[in-house]
């Protein structure tokens, strides 16, 4: 006797699954439909009338050692660092990396100003100020400086604006 598939399926279910497939592919179909043009971006904002005083402030503080919820004048921590920054640009801030982050427009990080904050993926993290010309300056960890380096260093993903 030689082996025969089963058909498992009675005629009346072949049908119900035919509905239901064919149903499945008209919706996918819809899916498949050309897209609307995209919502034209939102200009950036003009960098704050304050960004050159905070870049000042943040520049006089470098050499200044790290210290955890240091906000001055004799130590740092990233946050405290950037609010104090902003408190010279005339912009108040909280002493937070994330809720800097979420107070501002974002940049996209081919467009940096002088002043925009910078963060890693994760804003909870750190944050940095942007001076120009590629660099910034942050107060990395305990038993290190208020420092300038580059941003292909320090491995920055976003950015926002402090208007």
């Amino acid at each position: 006797m030689r082996w025969r598939p089963r058909n498992l399926v009675s005629p009346r279910r072949r049908r119900s699954l035919a509905v239901l497939i064919l149903g499945v592919g008209l919706s996918a179909t819809a899916c498949l439909a050309p897209a609307a043009p995209p919502a034209p971006s939102r200009p950036l904002p003009a960098p704050s009338a304050g960004a050159y005083s905070a870049v000042v402030y943040a520049e006089s503080q470098i050499g200044k050692p790290y210290c955890y919820a240091g906000a001055g004048p004799s130590c740092f921590d990233c946050s405290g660092l950037t609010m104090r920054a902003w408190q010279a640009g005339g912009i108040a801030l909280p002493h937070f990396s994330g809720a800097q982050y979420a107070m501002f427009p974002k940049v996209p990080l081919n467009k940096l100003q002088p002043g925009d904050l910078l963060f890693p993926a994760d804003p909870d993290q750190h944050v940095a100020l942007y001076i120009g010309n590629g660099l910034l300056v942050h107060a990395t960890r305990p038993g290190d400086y208020v420092r300038i380096e580059t941003l292909s260093v320090v491995g920055i993903t976003q950015a926002v604006r402090p208007t």
